[in-house]
């Protein structure tokens, strides 16, 4: 069971978590790898239940932990890197390339994966040094 979390700021976040307290914070050395959800409600397209349907399944296929999904109203990526380095998750999966504003960002990719689900695309996360 999905259960909705909202804070102050107006994210919303998803979790499947029974006590309902938002993401939690996993060890780098789980059995699964981890991975987030992440989905923009303002861009057209699918409904917001047929995107997080589409990362739920992609997450399961490629044999990943979904700890949940976070949706927000435009594109805070700061906020999504701070998430994903705080949870210290494998993975982030979004619906398609649009809800990246076209392009995946080098600060995201520093710490995690990025994977589109439609068309199927990962970008691997990449080592500082190698950016410059």
């Amino acid at each position: 069971m999905d259960v909705q979390i909202s804070d102050s700021a107006g994210a919303q976040w998803f979790t499947r978590a029974a006590a309902g307290v938002g993401f939690t914070r996993r060890p780098r050395h789980a059995a699964a790898s981890t991975a987030i959800g992440y989905v923009r409600t303002d861009l057209p397209g699918p409904g917001q239940s047929q995107c997080e349907s589409l990362i739920r399944t992609a997450a399961a296929d490629l044999g990943y932990d979904l700890l949940g999904t976070l949706v927000f109203a435009a594109t805070p990526l700061n906020r999504l890197q701070s998430l994903v380095t705080e949870c210290a998750v494998d993975a982030v999966l979004c619906p398609s390339f649009a809800y990246l504003d076209g392009q995946v960002p080098t600060e995201l990719l520093t710490v995690t994966d990025v994977i589109v689900v439609d068309p199927p695309i990962t970008y691997c996360r990449r080592d500082p040094q190698l950016l410059d």
